[in-house]
């Protein structure tokens, strides 16, 4: 069949059509209907899968992890303060306090500027786009308890995508934009990202992530929008199903981004909020693999290698 302008009746130049291509595909795979490129993609890869299942069944159980695991399946969220290394969050918490007293400095250099309430304070420690494996912000994420709990929940090893810092500010000015609004995540169609409060998160004005747990969530999973206000959710489900995430600095949780409405970020007053953001989803990816998010850096194990695509 041949790809036409519907202006101009013309044939559309191969990369014209490629783009269109990928933007069906694009809207194909935010829906259900994603689950059959996912299978397919899986179908072609039986023996990957099978290693990062054997690889998974490495890490030690716990049942405390195994009741968590279950709970980020039935509800899509769980919080997991008290599973979680406390020296780990620590040591993010350090790191983090460092970059904030260098705000002004590295606001001036950040790559990703198109979100004004807040700011990407980690972009100094890439080289080549890629976080060395020793970072505590990728040491954090690659704890047995985070990978068991996702990996029982995935029923598969999962694959670390990325991290991130954040610091979200108020901007009085401005109207709600991007995250500010709600919507979900379409990295993959099994996105876990796991979350510490770097700051204490007291009440609404300190924007805390906001979500409607996996449930109610489910008049959203096939909408082509992708991102929504206020109304137009609660014209759906009431404003009771919202959950927000008000909780003391180093608290952590997980949440299935890809199933749970969510939001954040709306600051109010003088107030900020510090995030550290781990994103996880399941191999393999349903659209392009992007470019190396980690490179090495001192004694790996398979399992981390498998997990961070090493």
């Amino acid at each position: 069949m041949t790809v036409v302008n519907a202006t101009t009746k013309r044939p559309l130049p191969n990369k014209q059509k490629i783009s269109q291509f990928r933007r069906l595909l694009w809207h194909f795979n935010r829906t259900d209907l994603g689950w059959v490129t996912k299978a397919a993609l899986s179908s072609l890869q039986p023996g990957a899968r099978a290693k990062r299942v054997a690889l998974l069944k490495q890490l030690p159980s716990k049942p405390e992890w195994s009741a968590a695991s279950r709970q980020l399946a039935e509800d899509g969220y769980v919080d997991v303060s008290s599973l979680m290394e406390r020296s780990l969050a620590e040591a993010v918490a350090a790191v983090s306090e460092s970059k904030v007293s260098r705000l002004n400095e590295l606001s001036g250099k950040q790559q990703l500027g198109h979100k004004s309430f807040w700011v990407s304070l980690l972009d100094e420690d890439l080289v080549d786009g890629a976080f060395a494996t020793d970072h505590p912000f990728v040491r954090y994420a690659l704890q047995p308890a985070a990978l068991r709990i996702i990996g029982d929940f995935m029923h598969d090893l999962p694959q670390l995508s990325d991290v991130l810092l954040t610091l979200s500010q108020p901007t009085p000015s401005q109207s709600l934009s991007y995250s500010q609004l709600w919507h979900l995540d379409h990295d993959d169609k099994r996105v876990c990202k796991l979350f510490i409060y770097l700051t204490d998160v007291r009440d609404t004005a300190d924007g805390p992530f906001t979500f409607i747990p996996a449930g109610p969530s489910k008049p959203f999973r096939n909408t082509l929008k992708s991102h929504m206000n206020d109304q137009q959710v609660f014209a759906k489900t009431g404003p009771d199903a919202v959950k927000e995430m008000v909780a003391p600095r180093l608290s952590s949780f997980i949440v299935n981004t890809a199933r749970c409405l969510h939001m954040g970020s709306r600051i109010q007053s003088d107030r900020n909020r510090l995030l550290y953001t781990a994103t996880y989803i399941q191999q393999p990816r349903i659209y392009p693999e992007p470019a190396p998010r980690f490179r090495a850096a001192g004694p790996l194990t398979d399992i981390d290698r498998a997990v961070m695509r090493l």
